[in-house]
């Protein structure tokens, strides 16, 4: 298989993979919420790899195309780090003190990893990595969840979140599933 239909792959991972697994397994009961929760990691994890695998890009003569990339990259992995770590708390359900600082630090970790990828993004607008409609759709979908979740309070996101959060979530795994078919159909350049 080559490089690219893996890379591919990785986008379409993350864009679909942490929703099919709540929508199968989040209130089936099949699954403790342990297990979901670890699951749903897994498959998160595809997220910083497939938008490492795109690094290898030419830089624009007018903005340092990587230093956006790479800087959106760190702020992704440092956000899915934060954000996997609460919902592992979360899931284990030990207190209700620690269900609070769970959803707490999720919060502020995807927040930041929303704004690692529309950093991404914006670095692939200087590129002809992806169709330049794609990347600024990447950012500015990014950009909005970022700042939705900054914003809001974490009582209130627990409150009414779910309303916007969702629909911002599934249209973020919307883009990123777009970004895979983009990444497999990409002609190689020689």
């Amino acid at each position: 298989m080559s490089d690219k239909k893996v890379n591919g792959i990785l986008f379409i991972i993350a864009g679909l993979g942490s929703l099919v697994v709540y929508m199968l397994l989040g209130e089936t009961g099949l699954l403790s919420k342990a297990h979901t929760e670890k699951i749903a990691a897994y498959a998160l994890i595809s997220i910083p790899i497939a938008f490492m695998a795109t690094r290898n890009v030419e830089k624009n003569a007018l903005i340092k195309v990587q230093t956006y990339i790479d800087a959106g990259l760190l702020m992704i992995v440092i956000g899915l780090s934060m954000g996997l770590v609460s919902d592992a708390i979360n899931s284990a359900e030990i207190s209700a003190e620690s269900g609070f600082i769970g959803e707490a630090i999720a919060w502020t970790g995807w927040s930041i990893m929303y704004l690692g990828i529309f950093f991404t993004g914006l670095g692939y607008l200087c590129t002809n990595l992806f169709p330049t409609w794609l990347s600024g759709l990447l950012s500015l979908v990014s950009f909005v969840m970022f700042a939705y979740l900054a914003i809001l309070s974490p009582e209130q996101l627990s409150n009414s979140g779910d309303s916007i959060v969702a629909p911002l979530w599934m249209l973020n795994s919307l883009v990123l599933v777009i970004l895979g078919v983009f990444t497999m159909r990409r002609v190689e350049e020689n």
